[in-house]
């Protein structure tokens, strides 16, 4: 936040970049759900819709753990820059286990379909395709 409460441009160019990201994950995994339940049934196509939230869920963990390593812009210094490029590397170890272990329960555990979980998770990620960086005005 900088002076009188307000945030930065670019916490708002991250904020509208992460809304637009999430939106085309949701359209995607919407309409792969809808298509492999017209052609397979239900059950494959709840699959799919959960597998596209996996993805959902990735990127929304990736996004909150960048946010918290780019909190303190105003600092600088070689240490700061060190801890911060930590912060981004944690932020991709999180995202991964959240996804691992989201397909783990999905597949192992409540024994959900399998190619319908990666179809899903698939579209979801085609969504990082199609969400360009919005820039900071």
């Amino acid at each position: 936040m900088t002076s009188f409460g307000m945030p930065n441009a670019a916490k708002i160019a991250f904020r509208r970049t992460l809304l637009r990201l999430i939106l085309i994950q949701v359209a995607l995994s919407t309409t792969a759900a809808i298509v492999i339940f017209l052609k397979k049934g239900m059950d494959f196509g709840l699959a799919t819709l959960y597998g596209g939230a996996i993805g959902i869920a990735g990127a929304l963990v990736g996004a909150w753990r960048i946010s918290l390593a780019t909190e303190n812009d105003d600092e600088a210094g070689m240490a700061n820059n060190v801890l911060r490029m930590a912060e981004f590397y944690k932020a991709t170890l999180f995202r991964l286990i959240t996804i691992v272990a989201l397909l783990l329960l999905g597949m192992v555990v409540l024994e959900i379909e399998a190619a319908g979980i990666l179809i899903g998770f698939i579209a979801a990620q085609l969504g990082y395709f199609f969400a360009r960086p919005l820039r900071a005005r």
